[in-house]
């Protein structure tokens, strides 16, 4: 019975054997002895990997190579080659091929002893790097809080944050091959030249204390050497003091350019809440990348504007408004000829040129107001108006400033010659209570400069709350005449200039109107501007008279408006 029992199980075990593949069938087998692959291969001179291509017995190598930097192509070095398992050649680690053709051929042998001709060729190496670039931007990104639901973010050219970095614009980036390393990375001599220009931009803008170099200048000037880290895809630059500079690189293949990229310090921790302004907060605190965009055709300019101007005796900021190409420059006021102010500093737009320059003198004689024409570098022309001031101590102006309306008024002088004459004030809008309308009105005085020892400027009564001027106009229909604007109307409405010479003030409107006033009262809270009526009275009406309506259209010969603050 035992004897049957061993019997069962021997047979058992045969068949779970005939039902199981062999683990050790490829080993035992001769399949594995027919590969005849190279797997890699390295030689003098190589740049990056070799593409290695295989269709059944069609096998073929292409290696990239600087052919100038090897010494004899009829003796190229195999660096290192790998073979499938097995497999073997007489052109092995150490051994040289003939490539002054461009092509040669190896022999490559299986285990089984089966052999397959590979065909290697060389191809003159181009880097995706190599040559000389401009500079077409310098970029940064910055999250402005994005983690938070309010939050956005921003990727800006830095040519409008800080005012010296132009001449960056025209610099010149050489990148020359002279070999690759023993991964086939790429490497050789790196130049960043200044350009045209002769200077290299500065990550500052003076005018406001900005300095960030330290920060921003992550593509080194001078000269120095380069890497391509394939394996990374990393440029690595050397510079002239031995300190490298790690950039990301990006290819742009639709524009065939190059994104050159490195990470700065995020510190939005110290972003100041108060105070805040919003390019400094981007630039010393909420960027988080900046980068080189590069091109190898240098982009032309655009731009035509004024980004900063100094004249002498120069009192405070400039003011620039880039949309209505308007500067504003304010003086001291120490008797300047406003017709020859020297103009002592001029910023434009990279590459643009002006028909005006440092040293030369601007012509304010017109209204403080003056012109530069700028043109661009493709020849686009742009008029910028420059606006001058005049630093005048307004406490000695005292008409300087806003008021309002508080009182209309006017005298009659009812025969005071005559010993049973006599003269009375009265308020207008008593006899034109339309009038009534100009008692909201603000008169705004602004001083701009002075000619001489007299004060000048902009003008403007405004129509107050109520959104309307006063009229001159009776509302009594028995009134032989009920308009009388043109004799009322001494202090014209909307907007104007002036100037005051001595106790005289003279205004003049939109149209070129002259009004001319005399400054009566003059106080730090309280103004009185008067101006005389026209005196009418061989017109005085002695039948049926109506008093209100001679007053108001004959006897009256002096009005004035009383102003306060």
């Amino acid at each position: 019975m035992k004897k049957l029992y061993n019997i069962y199980f021997i047979v058992l075990a045969l068949i779970f054997v005939a039902c199981t593949e062999n683990p050790l069938e490829d080993v035992e087998g001769a399949d594995w002895q027919k590969e005849r692959n190279v797997v890699s291969i390295l030689v003098e001179g190589q740049i990056g990997t070799a593409i290695i291509e295989r269709n059944f017995d069609d096998a073929k190598i292409k290696i990239y190579a600087k052919t100038e930097n090897i010494a004899d192509l009829s003796k190229v070095e195999i660096k290192n080659i790998e073979f499938s398992y097995g497999a073997s050649s007489a052109n092995e680690k150490g051994t040289t091929l003939d490539l002054s053709n461009g092509t040669t051929k190896i022999s490559v042998a299986s285990g089984a002893g089966e052999s397959l001709d590979w065909e290697i060729s060389l191809l003159p190496f181009k880097s995706d790097l190599e040559g000389t670039w401009y500079v077409g931007d310098v970029r940064m990104y910055c999250d402005m809080f994005t983690w938070e639901s309010w939050g956005w973010e921003k990727n800006e050219s830095m040519f409008g944050y800080l005012a010296e970095l132009t001449p960056e614009l025209d610099n010149k980036i050489t990148f020359t091959v002279e070999g690759a390393d023993a991964k086939g990375n790429p490497f050789g001599k790196y130049e960043h030249h200044a350009g045209d220009d002769g200077a290299f931009g500065s990550y500052t803008d003076a005018s406001k204390g900005w300095d960030f170099n330290s920060r921003f200048r992550k593509i080194p000037t001078g000269n120095g050497t380069w890497l391509r880290d394939f394996e990374r895809n990393k440029v690595v630059i050397t510079d002239a003091n031995k300190v490298e500079h790690e950039l990301d690189l990006e290819l742009l293949t639709a524009t065939s350019e190059v994104n050159l990229k490195t990470e700065v310090p995020y510190l939005a921790e110290n972003f100041s809440w108060t105070d805040t302004d919003w390019s400094y907060e981007e630039l010393a605190h909420m960027s988080k990348v900046t980068w080189y965009t590069l091109t190898k055709e240098r982009v032309i300019q655009t731009g035509n504007s004024i980004t900063g101007l100094t004249v002498a005796d120069q009192v405070g900021d400039t003011q620039i408004d880039n949309d209505t190409k308007e500067i504003t420059v304010k003086i001291a006021d120490n008797g300047a000829n406003v017709s020859a102010i020297e103009l002592t500093g001029l910023n434009l737009s990279y590459a643009a040129t002006t028909d005006s320059s440092v040293g030369s003198t601007l012509d304010f004689s017109t209204a403080n107001t003056t012109t530069i024409n700028v043109t661009s570098e493709t020849g686009e022309s742009a008029t910028w108006t420059i606006n001058l001031q005049i630093d005048i101590d307004l406490s000695d102006v005292s008409i300087a400033g806003t008021w309002t309306v508080g009182g209309i008024s006017v005298y009659c002088d009812m025969f005071t010659w005559e010993t049973w004459g006599w003269e009375k004030t009265e308020l207008l809008n008593n006899y034109l209570p339309s009038a009534g309308k100009e008692l909201d009105n603000t008169i705004s005085f602004i001083v701009e400069g002075k000619n001489g020892d007299n004060p000048y400027g902009t003008y403007e009564n405004n129509s107050g709350a109520d959104g309307e001027h006063g009229n001159f106009i009776s509302d009594d229909t028995s009134w032989p005449e009920t308009e009388f604007n043109s004799r009322f109307r001494k202090v014209p409405t909307g907007t104007g200039t002036w100037e005051l010479v001595g106790d005289m003030v003279t205004i003049t409107d939109s149209t070129g109107a002259e009004f001319v006033l005399t400054l009566e009262v003059n106080s730090e809270t309280e103004i009185i501007l008067a101006a005389e009526v026209e005196y009418l009275s061989e017109l005085y009406n002695w039948t049926g008279t109506n008093y209100s309506y001679e007053e108001t259209a004959h006897m009256s010969n002096k009005m004035w408006y009383n102003l306060s603050k």
